[in-house]
């Protein structure tokens, strides 16, 4: 679960609170902004507690928080010297996030190769879905490392694998317009129909990315015999 969502489900809950303690006990109505930044305070405070008697997994949830607080709140250069803790034990999610500081240039400067290497390491470990995904990305776009449709459709498969929403959609993308892949409409269509239980998500990533529009769009071009083979298959999986 992430900061963000911890902390705007905090923000809610209290300004709730305290709006009820206003309308009946008459007491005044809470500022918005202060009672965001004392959550997110609390948030981070608690993190940092956990990170201390904590192992990996709090140490990368600490770096998390450490980026995803409030920009006046937030303190890259300390998140990543948690993430490198975890990262130096071998743990994947801390190595996939130092290497998100390397891409964003976050209290580092930006470096896409650098970045990459330690989405490579995490991938090389691990099937962790989201190291996998960003090496997908990487060789997508050609962000880091030259641009390879074909280098980049084995990890979008691991991560679509793992369930990554976003990694099914665009390896469903590449098997329908034929991106490093043989061309398959029964393959694009699975795809996007696994990843439509998680369209908001994936539209958040990428707004032009419309899952449902794209599975309409394809099974205009699906002949009976490719519908019914999809629709088999899509039963046989339990969908």
């Amino acid at each position: 679960m992430s900061f963000r969502f911890i902390f705007w489900l905090a923000v809610g809950l209290l300004i709730i609170s305290a709006s009820a303690g206003w309308i009946f006990f008459g007491t005044h109505e809470p500022d918005p902004e202060q009672v965001r930044q004392q959550i997110a305070r609390n948030i981070l405070e608690t993190a940092r507690k956990q990170a201390e008697s904590g192992d990996v997994q709090a140490w990368t949830a600490y770096g998390r928080a450490l980026i995803e607080a409030p920009k006046s709140m937030q303190d890259p250069k300390a998140a990543m010297t948690w993430f490198r803790k975890a990262a130096d034990k071998g743990y994947p999610p801390a190595q996939v996030g130092i290497g998100d500081l390397y891409t964003n240039g976050l209290g580092v400067p930006e470096d896409h190769y650098r970045a990459t290497e330690w989405y490579e390491l995490a991938a090389r470990l691990s099937r962790y879905p989201e190291a996998h995904f960003k090496l997908g990305e990487a060789y997508f776009r050609g962000i880091g490392v030259p641009q390879d449709y074909g280098a980049a459709v084995p990890y979008y498969r691991t991560a679509a694998a793992g369930g990554h929403p976003v990694a099914r959609y665009i390896l469903g993308s590449m098997y329908e317009a034929g991106w490093g892949v043989d061309r398959d409409l029964i393959k694009a269509w699975l795809l996007y129909k696994r990843a439509m239980p998680d369209a908001a998500r994936i539209i958040k990533h990428e707004e032009t990315y419309d899952v449902a529009g794209a599975t309409t769009r394809i099974e205009r071009d699906m002949n009976r015999s490719q519908r019914e083979a999809a629709e088999k298959l899509l039963k046989a999986e339990g969908g």
